[in-house]
């Protein structure tokens, strides 16, 4: 499979970063997750690191071809819930971390993804936004009733209220799923946290991806959104995914993808290891 990624976490004006991305690819098939730990509750970055750890362990290490993609993310979130709650009990005095989290399965040239909370997956097509996860939040209920307008979301004071999550004992996740979803060249998938989205609009997203690499408009975005949002920037997590085709051969993002600070980096590494 041909593709370019990348990926970017900022702090913000946060004294931790309680967001957590990973990526990973295996047999022509790869994954993309995203959690953000929520900060209400002790150990955001527990719950958030252990979501992610597990997703990309159990991704790992299955070999076949998966014959049930919706469940196979099913088992996924389910595994990293009790893996969450896990965590929190070895601490000393126990806490129950919880979480948020989004993930995408791509496999052949078609993908699946499922939420838990108000971390966002994004599909871009041609320039535009094509669709994204509806958060489980009290304002998306408010706005999908029209109990709310668009203008109202902001400055509303239950904003940050998330109705579902990972890591509840008393609440098994309940995620939402996405159908199969069949790729096109092109086709840019971008999984946040709501310090990015928060921050910068949809059509912003869509124009400054379609203006530079994948590399600097990622880093475009999260640097825009902890600038609007300063000086109450949360923490800012992205990763993002253009697909290219399903025929084998490397990544396209380790073709041409680099930026001139990694350009540079690279450059004085190689002058320094020839001085030794």
């Amino acid at each position: 499979m041909k593709y370019q990624h990348t990926k970017t976490s900022r702090l913000g004006n946060r004294m931790v970063n309680e967001d957590r991305i990973g990526f990973a690819e295996k047999n022509g098939r790869a994954l993309l997750v995203l959690a953000d730990g929520m900060g209400g509750y002790r150990g955001g970055q527990l719950a958030s690191a252990a979501l992610v750890n597990s997703m990309l362990r159990q991704f790992q290490q299955h070999r076949r071809p998966i014959d049930d993609p919706p469940a196979f993310l099913k088992v996924l979130i389910n595994d990293a819930h009790l893996a969450v709650i896990r965590k929190g009990a070895e601490q000393y005095p126990p806490v129950e971390p919880r979480t948020t989290c989004v993930v995408c399965l791509i496999q052949g040239d078609q993908a699946w993804w499922a939420h838990v909370g108000d971390s966002r997956l994004y599909l871009f097509r041609g320039g535009r936004m094509l669709t994204r996860t509806r958060d489980h939040s009290k304002i998306e209920y408010l706005l999908a009733s029209g109990e709310i307008s668009e203008k109202e979301l902001k400055n509303h004071p239950e904003r940050n209220l998330v109705t579902r999550c990972v890591g509840d004992r008393k609440r098994p996740p309940r995620p939402t799923f996405s159908e199969a979803f069949t790729l096109q060249k092109k086709d840019i998938f971008l999984l946040c946290s709501d310090g990015l989205w928060d921050a910068v609009s949809d059509d912003y997203m869509a124009e400054t991806l379609t203006e530079t690499t994948l590399n600097k408009a990622i880093d475009r975005l999260a640097y825009q959104a902890e600038f609007r949002s300063y000086p109450e920037a949360d923490n800012i997590s992205v990763i993002a995914l253009r697909w290219i085709s399903n025929e084998s051969g490397k990544p396209a993002e380790s073709q041409s993808e680099d930026d001139e600070l990694t350009q540079t980096l690279r450059a004085l590494d190689a002058a320094l290891e020839k001085k030794h």
